[in-house]
């Protein structure tokens, strides 16, 4: 998912859009954080698994809600 940020600039009444830093990632509950705690995170459930591929969404998405629980 991609979010862009809304900022208004005064001097020429203008909307600009910006995306997000590359380092982070906003998650579902919409806070960013940098991607490398998500992939750290997403990895080590992984490993928990035993390293059973075809879970990476799910882990990814564990990893955002242990991560934004902090």
């Amino acid at each position: 998912m991609i979010v862009t940020k809304v900022q208004k600039h005064s001097k020429h009444n203008k909307t600009i859009h910006s995306l997000p830093s590359a380092e982070t990632e906003t998650t579902t509950s919409g806070i960013c954080v940098p991607k490398d705690d998500i992939s750290v995170c997403a990895f080590h459930l992984f490993q928990e698994r035993g390293g059973q591929h075809g879970h990476d969404i799910q882990d990814w998405l564990k990893a955002e809600l242990k991560i934004t629980e902090r």
